[in-house]
């Protein structure tokens, strides 16, 4: 109660004829014949205004940033998952489609970028170069290795699909020549995208350009072959192209221990 209020009170007891309050004793006035006590109106304090709360601002989600793109060098050091192989890959490939790095863009019809099973396949194979058959289907080991290729996988349990295929070089050069030195060095970069994304079991070498490319080796697949490498931690096996194997056949025999040398490792490197 505020003074106002408390004097407007005491005002309307003393009218009332209320002298004097004291404890338990009150002591009234007498009141005149005749007259009502006068009507007080005791004032009322206007209500006091409740202060508006604003309302909260609404919550915004914070926005999500970019995820930073795919590059090698991420590759290098980050896991792909599973879901996300498929875009890299085409990405690589239409990549692949238009670039100039090397001499052989300008002669090319169509190039080759890769086939089979990207999801850690037990085994990536790594040919030369894609020969004019191959750049017909767009596949690699293709023509009259295709056959051999297919029994040799065979025999190790394996189909075609469950396997992934790629070439070190991904135009045909002309002629079907071998392809060149700085040809291999500006085109690895390609496979070695390829290799980080499928991030196979095995690499298994095929041919010499192949085990130059992986190994830096420089010497013969005879004296590099029936031990085992390592390209940026994943196993690598060396062993004959199967073009040489159709020109040589005898080097058939040393290709199958290859193999069994290879499936040994996946044995020996099983989850």
């Amino acid at each position: 109660m505020n003074a106002s209020d408390l004097l407007a009170t005491l005002r309307y007891w003393r009218e009332c004829g209320i002298d004097r309050l004291s404890g338990e004793r009150c002591g009234f006035l007498p009141a005149q014949a005749g007259a009502s006590p006068p009507r007080v109106v005791l004032p009322v304090s206007p209500p006091r205004p409740v202060p508006s709360i604003p309302a909260p601002p609404p919550i915004v989600p914070a926005a999500q940033p970019a995820p930073p793109p795919v590059t090698l060098d991420r590759l290098l050091t980050e896991p792909v998952a599973t879901g996300d192989k498929p875009a890299l890959l085409e990405a690589m490939a239409r990549e692949v489609g238009v670039c100039s790095r090397c001499p052989l863009s300008l002669t090319r019809h169509r190039p080759v970028f890769g086939a089979g099973s990207h999801d850690a396949p037990p085994v990536l194979l790594v040919g030369d170069f894609p020969k004019e058959e191959e750049e017909a289907t767009g596949e690699p080991f293709g023509g009259e290795v295709r056959e051999l290729l297919n029994g040799m996988l065979a025999a190790c349990g394996w189909q075609r699909r469950e396997v992934y295929l790629a070439n070190v070089i991904k135009c045909r050069p002309p002629g079907d020549r071998q392809p060149r030195s700085e040809e291999v060095s500006q085109c690895q970069g390609h496979l070695f995208g390829q290799l980080e994304v499928v991030r196979p079991r095995v690499i298994l070498a095929l041919g010499k350009v192949a085990m130059d490319c992986l190994l830096g080796s420089g010497g013969q697949v005879g004296a590099v072959r029936g031990r085992a490498h390592v390209w940026r931690g994943i196993p690598v096996v060396v062993s004959y192209h199967p073009a040489f194997c159709l020109r040589t056949p005898a080097s058939k025999r040393a290709v199958w221990e290859d193999l069994l040398f290879l499936m040994k490792i996946l044995e020996k490197n099983a989850v």
